[in-house]
């Protein structure tokens, strides 16, 4: 070991000093900063470490803010489909008071049959026959027994009888019955020939006309010929009279010579058969028909029943009254003719078209459904329900200790919208007119409700810039204070660099020197 001269010392405390302000300089090059603890300026690092420190509190601000922000944008898009479909159902509403304002000739099932139900019961050969009282008839013969209805069904649209058959909403939520309507205002028959297994599946059908729907006594029995009590089913909304019930009225059931009949035709004309020779209900209704009045004489199975009996009909095919003006004769004795004391049978209402109406009104029940589940469901991004009840809290600024508050509202179809009338009641006017009211109510509702939601987010966008604008002047301002010059720290740290290789050198050399001063003395 060499003692530590004075000159020793010296270089090795300039060296030192040297190396530290070398490591300060270049973590100030590094870092952009001259000022890193209360120790390096108390003042700058004070101001410095406050603004830095609201830069901080107002991003985390603006970060609640910003949730704040998203609920309120997530619920307005919600609103906004809530919106479309009121729309939706007002549309509905309109369309089912204007299909509800006409009356239809129809019969429909009361057990419920869909497209897909199979026929059941028939044989390859059975019949489905069905004629408008214009004349034109459709015949589906089945050529296999799993032809379904809605086979049938379209089969019956496109042959252009003037009969339509429809499925519709039945009186089960989520069933259809089999409607068959008149689409020319006229009255149809579902032909004799029909195989009564056919029919068997169309329970419920009816007809004003009063004749009962009987299947195994109106219709063949398979592919056989009708017998002579099996006439058929009539579905009739226009006034009929008939003969008195008894047996054994046939086609060819004598008139007496001498009987006669006045009666009112289907356009309000006074008619009149008069017989001075017999003839035979046959020839009486060869002689309607060819009167081509809008009066049809038939043979019907009234009751229903087996067998008949039957009975002599003349029906005004035009939906008006019958009205029997005078009769003689057989037409006005007590037997299976006679018509004596009828003036006149009305005409039935026509049924009111609400299956339409109920079809709309399921769809409206489906939106209203769909309402309750965009409520319940909206996709708030912090769990807060604006929708359900669920209120939120925002604190607009670091100043502030009373956030401002949203409240939310428990939104249901049927109780904040009032859209309490429900679309299975449409078939009666009142009701209907109900749900119009209500819906357009609801559209109201809404309008509002967004509107006032659209304030707040107005007013809290304008508050989150702004407090991004300070926490960024704040953030920058804070960084400015304590920042270093880097072009003047730069030139720094080269001078020390040099300062510290010739403090090296300089120590190197008195080293040396002291070295050789050694060697002299120790000879």
């Amino acid at each position: 070991m060499f003692p530590i001269n004075d000159s020793m010392s010296t270089n090795i405390a300039i060296l030192q000093r040297t190396n530290e302000l070398f490591d300060l300089t270049q973590k100030r090059v590094a870092s952009g900063k001259s000022v890193f603890t209360a120790a390096d300026d108390t003042t700058r690092y004070r101001v410095s470490e406050n603004l830095l420190g609201r830069s901080r509190q107002l991003s985390s601000i603006n970060n609640n803010i910003s949730l704040g922000l998203a609920t309120l944008e997530t619920t307005d898009n919600t609103l906004k489909q809530m919106l479309g479909l009121v729309q939706s159902a007002l549309t509905l509403v309109s369309k089912a008071q204007n299909e509800g304002a006409n009356g239809v000739r129809a019969t429909e099932t009361t057990a419920p049959i869909d497209p897909t139900t199979v026929v059941s019961g028939v044989s390859v050969g059975s019949l489905l026959s069905i004629t408008s009282d214009s004349g034109r008839t459709f015949t589906y013969t089945f050529n296999s027994t799993t032809v379904t209805w809605g086979e049938v069904a379209n089969a019956l649209n496109v042959s252009n009888i003037g009969v339509q058959a429809d499925f519709i909403p039945g009186s089960v939520a989520g069933t259809t019955n089999l409607r068959f309507r008149s689409v020319n205002d006229e009255d149809f028959s579902f032909d004799a020939v029909t195989d009564q297994n056919v029919m068997d599946d169309l329970i419920g059908l009816t007809s004003p006309t009063g004749q009962v729907f009987n299947p195994n006594n109106l219709f063949a029995n398979g592919v056989l010929a009708p017998a002579a009590g099996e006439t058929g089913f009539t579905v009739s909304y226009g006034g009929h009279v008939t003969g008195n019930a008894g047996g054994g009225v046939t086609l060819a059931t004598a008139i007496a010579a001498g009987s006669s009949i006045v009666f009112e035709d289907g356009n309000g004309q006074f008619r009149t058969l008069n017989y001075g020779a017999g003839t035979t209900v046959g020839g009486f209704i060869t002689d309607v028909t060819a009167l081509g009045a809008g009066i049809k004489a038939e043979l019907v199975n009234q009751s229903g029943g087996a067998g008949g009996p039957l009975q002599l009909r003349m029906r005004n095919m035009n939906g008006s009254n019958m009205k029997i003006v005078a009769a003689t004769g057989d037409f006005a004795t007590a037997g299976p003719l006679g018509m004596a004391g009828i003036t006149t049978a009305y005409a039935a209402p026509l049924s009111q078209n609400y299956a339409l109406r109920l079809a709309y009104g399921q769809q409206y029940d489906a939106i209203l459904e769909n309402i309750d589940s965009l409520a319940a469901n909206n996709p708030v991004p912090d769990g807060r329900n604006l929708l359900q009840a669920e209120n939120i809290s925002v604190m607009l600024d670091d100043f502030s200790s009373n956030p401002i508050k949203l409240a939310g509202v428990a939104l249901t179809a049927a109780g904040y919208l009032t859209m309490a009338q429900s679309g299975a009641t449409w078939a009666n006017d009142g009701l209907l007119q109900n749900s119009a009211t209500q819906a357009r109510q609801a559209e109201t509702i809404l309008l509002e409700l967004q509107a006032q939601f659209a304030t707040f987010n107005n007013y809290i966008r304008s508050r989150y810039d702004l407090n991004k604008a300070y926490l960024g002047d704040s953030k920058v301002l804070g960084d400015e204070i304590v920042a270093a010059d880097t072009t003047e720290e730069s030139a720094s740290l080269v001078a020390l660099q040099t300062r510290q290789q010739f403090a090296v050198q300089a120590l190197s050399i008195g080293n040396q020197a002291q070295q050789s001063l050694l060697r002299l003395l120790g000879g």
